[in-house]
């Protein structure tokens, strides 16, 4: 289910914050010392370094805490986040 993605651990920030900064072609990219946030038209994504993650756009939000890793889709441009019972994917508005 996950081939398509490449893993990025919230632990390896360098690697997080390259692969968003990717994932924000076209887009706004923020940065501070807590984490970094993506931009995208009216949707935005951002993850902590303690690993909160918040995604939201028109008609819906999410949030989630203790995320470990990223799981990045950077071809068809998703970030899909897996845990327990948990399985979200955002993906950037074309």
């Amino acid at each position: 289910m996950l081939d398509d993605y490449e893993r990025v651990r919230i632990a390896d920030w360098a690697a997080v914050e390259d692969h968003l900064r990717r994932f924000a072609e076209g887009g706004e990219l923020s940065r501070s010392d807590e984490g970094v946030a993506v931009t995208v038209g009216s949707a935005r994504f951002s993850v902590t370094r303690d690993g909160r993650v918040e995604a939201g756009m028109p008609l819906h939000e999410f949030e989630d805490g203790g995320v470990e890793a990223l799981y990045v889709d950077h071809d068809r441009d998703r970030i899909r986040i897996e845990g327990g019972d948990l399985s979200y994917e955002f993906r950037k508005p074309r």
